[in-house]
């Protein structure tokens, strides 16, 4: 069925594509914004040994036209590369190309290479893999000829904006870039008056208005690269923005959304059997919910064409139950028909994956918004968040996984601004690992446990449902292996899935052939090392110590681990605890020993406080992460060489920190354990 859709879709786009770019001259309403042939180049230099002369984006929204002119200069041999080819993407549902420029400058002398037959088009699909395909073609010009130290200068435009903006337009200018740029321009034209928002700049434009139509320009010259740090929220904008809009109000926009999400036709019979079923099966509402998500989730499968009107536009209820596929729109919008017709009140929402904590700050735009879930208020007035789009999901009505989208447009007519989507789950993850000691120096049998909780849950669930048992107990014991060594299976692993209250559990034995490593301080000596590696897997160091930005955390997120060390021979260990209250995370450990069974137990805990660290407080956050790193690690070392005659339980020797303390013990058949010494990454053995 999707190969029989979407090869029809292919051609139909192919089509479009060559029929709708054309050479034309450059449109009379633009401003003709010169470059300097002789800038100097930056001292600092440049990226990819491009010079970025000039560029200059242009829309006049009354025409419903957007000019591009770019002029770039090869400053070094690997220039050549990077200026030699144009690339300009537009929709052929709604749109037309024309090319206006493509010249090489080389010495003053000015080089026309546009040709109508040497401009070729493809669909550019850049998330098919995802089941999304944007009907986007890319039209691309390859220029022959081009040396070191010439100028490249082209130019495009694009006529039509998507009809199922009404005739409000919304878009985003950037104002710098990796690489310097010696001008840079951004102008919008509009008989209306635009509402603007500027984002790590102060440049206001300049407003003119002439024949009745107001003039916004953007000029910068001489403007320096950006550095892009490392682990950035999805949320925190880098670069400089001015975002342009001629919607007034977030109302405008939930107005727009409620007409262009709005169906009047009945359910069809298809459907409405489906309803009917969901209702005299499941009396109460809460069951009723439940069901029609759980249908919609995993009945109705995903995929998503978004060319034209179809990117904006969900399909009908009735169509989408017909074909039985749809993207987060249709199958939102099929969801909340469902609810509705049991007189379940539910609204479709729109969210922004990436932007989330940032959306109320934004001016009005329906152009935002990259994603569409639920919202259902059942009959005790509770606020219940759902997307339709996941699958796998278990839990009750109103215990169901939401990621942390934070914030939505509900296309409710009563709403005038952003809902705040609420989410009490903790994304927790519990491991209980059990160590029994064959004897010092020798392997070791292992069990795990590891429980999974909310979101946790819903992702090993749906590993499990699509790969085989064989390749997961490969990955799993990869992992061990690379942990501790030669490692065998002593039963394959097994689920416990409690749909119910959503939680997983998986269970895991193996035998270690060998757990112990020579210690490169002292070769009579080696090391056992135990790391709780449920917290350490998601844990990682900072490289970039000198921000500007914030640093992204993972969020919601706590972990939790547990290990049980059933030793051969009696130690003793005074019990320790460390604690670590950051402002941006919690870390908990403590330790004990029971000398009448001789079993060592460890207890960690971490959780994330908040989704970021800001830039003012990297240093605090750094600084307890440093704590963290180097008091994660707990080493059981035992002197191997025998040549003593003391008997190691007569000695009774404890807890000592670091390797510096270990020359005062006698030698003999000793085990010592040091705890908090070191972290996985830079333990001492190498």
């Amino acid at each position: 069925m999707r190969n029989a859709l979407i090869l029809p879709l292919l051609l139909l786009f192919f089509h479009l594509g060559n029929s709708q770019v054309s050479i034309t001259p450059e449109p009379s309403w633009i401003i003709k914004e010169k470059h300097d042939a002789n800038a100097q180049t930056p001292e600092n230099g440049v990226s990819g040994g491009t010079h970025v002369l000039l560029y200059t984006e242009q829309i006049h929204m009354d025409r419903e036209e957007i000019y591009i002119k770019s002029v770039s200069k090869a400053v070094e041999y690997s220039g050549i590369q990077n200026i030699s080819s144009v690339v300009a993407d537009y929709d052929p549902t709604y749109q037309k190309l024309r090319f206006h420029r493509i010249d090489v400058i080389r010495n003053g002398e000015v080089i026309n290479r546009l040709r109508q037959e040497d401009i070729q088009t493809a669909r550019r699909e850049t998330n098919a893999e995802n089941y999304i395909y944007d009907g986007t073609i890319s039209a691309f010009f390859n220029i022959p000829d081009v040396r070191n130290g010439d100028i490249v200068l082209y130019s495009y435009s694009k006529k039509g904006f998507n009809p199922i903006q009404k005739g409000k337009f919304s878009t985003s200018f950037v104002l710098n870039s990796t690489q310097p740029i010696d001008k840079i321009s951004a102008h919008a034209f509009s008989k209306d008056q635009l509402h603007y928002q500027l984002i790590n700049t102060e440049l206001e434009p300049i407003h003119k208005v002439k024949a009745g139509v107001n003039h916004y320009a953007w000029t910068q010259e001489d403007v320096p690269a950006i550095l892009l740090e490392e682990q950035t929220p999805s949320w925190y904008v880098q670069n400089a923005t001015v975002l342009v809009t001629e919607y007034d109000s977030w109302s405008d926009v939930i107005a727009w959304g409620r007409d262009v999400f709005t169906f009047e036709e009945p359910l069809s019979k298809e459907l409405q059997d489906v309803v009917s079923e969901i209702r005299n099966t499941n009396k109460k509402e809460g069951d009723r919910i439940r069901a029609a998500l759980a249908f919609v989730q995993n009945e109705v499968r995903y995929l998503a064409i978004h060319s034209g009107i179809g990117g904006y536009k969900p399909n009908p209820p009735n169509k989408v139950m017909e074909q039985r596929f749809g993207d987060c729109k249709d199958k939102s919008v099929l969801f909340s028909a469902m609810l509705n017709n049991m007189s379940i009140e539910a609204y479709p929402t729109l969210v922004n994956t990436s932007l989330r904590k940032i959306l109320p700050t934004l001016p009005p735009s329906s152009k935002v918004f990259d994603h569409c879930i639920v919202k259902v208020v059942d009959q005790n007035g509770s606020t219940l968040w759902y997307d339709p789009t996941l699958t796998d999901q278990a839990g009750a009505f109103d215990n169901v996984y939401m990621p942390d989208y934070r914030y939505g447009l509900v296309l409710d007519q009563n709403m005038t601004a952003m809902d705040t989507i609420s989410d009490f789950r903790n994304n927790l993850v519990e491991t209980f690992s059990t160590f029994r000691l064959d004897e010092m120096g020798k392997g070791a049998e292992l069990e795990v446990r590891t429980n999974y909780y909310d979101g946790e849950a819903d992702f090993m669930r749906a590993i499990f449902r699509n790969n085989s048992n064989d390749v997961i107990a490969k990955e799993l014991m990869a992992f061990y292996t690379e942990t501790y060594g030669s490692t065998s299976s002593l039963a394959p692993p097994t689920i416990i899935d409690d749909a119910a209250k959503n939680q997983f559990a998986l269970l895991e034995r193996y035998k270690l052939d060998s757990i112990w490593r020579p210690s490169l301080e002292n070769t009579n000596h080696i090391n056992l090392s135990i790391y709780p590696t449920n917290l350490t897997s998601v844990l990682t160091m900072p490289s970039q110590l000198e921000r500007t930005t914030p640093f992204a955390l993972s969020y919601p997120m706590v972990r939790k681990q547990h290990v049980k060390i059933m030793l051969p021979e009696y130690i003793r260990a005074q019990a320790e605890s460390v604690t670590i209250n950051s402002d941006y995370f919690y870390y908990d450990f403590s330790s004990n020993y029971d000398s009448s069974d001789n079993i060592l137990t460890l207890d960690y805990y971490y959780k994330n406080q908040d989704d970021h660290v800001p830039a003012s407080g990297f240093d605090a956050f750094y600084k307890d992460m440093v704590q963290l790193d180097q008091q994660i690690g707990y080493f059981i070392i035992s002197n191997k060489s025998g040549e003593s005659s003391v008997d190691s339980i007569a000695y009774n020797l404890g807890t000592l920190i670091g390797y510096a303390m270990a020359a005062l013990i006698p030698i003999g058949l000793v085990v010592l354990v040091i705890v908090i010494v070191m972290n996985r990454k830079k333990k001492k053995q190498g």
